[in-house]
Formats: structure tokens, sequence, C-alpha cells
């Protein structure tokens, strides 16, 4: 997973920063035991995957759905995630290429939103178990690896599934700050 993150994002993780679960969907709920606390808020751009609102709901924070617009192909914009903050903003839910309207992010794109939630101290939960998934010369890029910023408020959840065709095949993970 080190080597993979290194050579095809650009990011580094050490070994003991790296988590391997039964699934993606697994990682996702231990990355939710590990930063939601009651009251906490939580982005969640929508439409969204049908889990990302119980997993908040189950530390009892509250999702925060920010609506995104097919105008602008169903993005989460930075003016609108930095309208959705409040003062109990924990994290935001990114996932990319999203599920389940197919969205992906350019590098400038995913770097404005990333600058939002780096100046408010937001945690970037980065569900990119889609990353195979791109078409037409579209290549996904981590937020991970938009800086050492970024990169320490990121927490990046992805697994073999999706990119391998295995879907029944349940192995997961997830990589961030060791903390």
């Amino acid at each position: 997973i080190c080597d993979k993150l290194r050579a095809e994002q650009g990011v580094e993780y050490a070994p003991d920063e790296v988590i391997v679960s039964c699934g993606a969907k697994a990682t996702l709920y231990a990355a939710a035991a590990a930063v939601y606390d009651d009251g906490d808020d939580v982005i969640i751009p929508s439409p969204y995957w049908v889990t990302y609102p119980e997993q908040v709901r189950l530390f009892g924070a509250n999702p925060v759905y920010v609506p995104t617009r097919e105008e602008n192909g169903f993005r989460l914009t930075p003016e609108d995630l930095g309208r959705s903050l409040t003062a109990r903003t924990k994290a935001l839910i990114l996932c990319h290429p999203h599920n389940p309207t197919g969205a992906t992010y350019s590098r400038a794109e995913l770097e404005a939103i990333a600058e939002v939630c780096v100046s408010e101290g937001v945690i970037i939960i980065s569900d990119e178990i889609y990353e195979k998934l791109a078409y037409d010369g579209f290549r996904q890029t981590s937020v991970a690896a938009l800086g050492p910023k970024v990169r320490a408020l990121t927490v990046t959840i992805n697994g073999f599934s999706k990119a391998y065709a295995m879907t029944g095949w349940r192995l997961g993970w997830a990589v961030g700050p060791r903390d």
C-alpha cells in the first residue's frame, strides 16, 4: 500500500500509518470511530453513498448535507463548502471519483477544497475506492498528495474490490497520520 501510494500518487506513508480491514466500508467505519465525537458536524456532499450519514450518526455526530449541482458536474465547490462550515465542523467526507454521480475533481479543484479545509482545520475523509474507475484520460489525484498540510488532515480510504472488479473481495485500507 505504501509502495502503491508512492508510485501512483507521489505521497509517502510509513507502514505504521496504514490500517488494513475487511473492506473499505469497514475502514470508513474505523475512521468515523477515530474522528467523530458527539455534536460534531460532518459535511457530506449530496447526493452521497448511503452509509455515510449513518456512520456519522453512529458516533453522535451530525451529517451536514451540501447539495451539489448538475451545472457544475455534481462537484462540491469551495464556496459551498465554506458556506456549510459551522463552529462544530469536524470533517468533510469527499468521495472521488464520486459514487453515485461519477463526478471527478481536477487537481486545482481539489486544491481549492483542501485550502478551505486546511484554513479551518477540517479533517478530510477521502473515499478513493473508485480511483481506477475514471475514463477519457482522467487520472485521479489523491487529496493527501496535495502537500504536507493537507496530508496531515487527510484519512484516505481505499480497497481492492472496485479496481479489480472483485466486489466480494472484502479487503480495504486506510492511510493517515498515525494519531
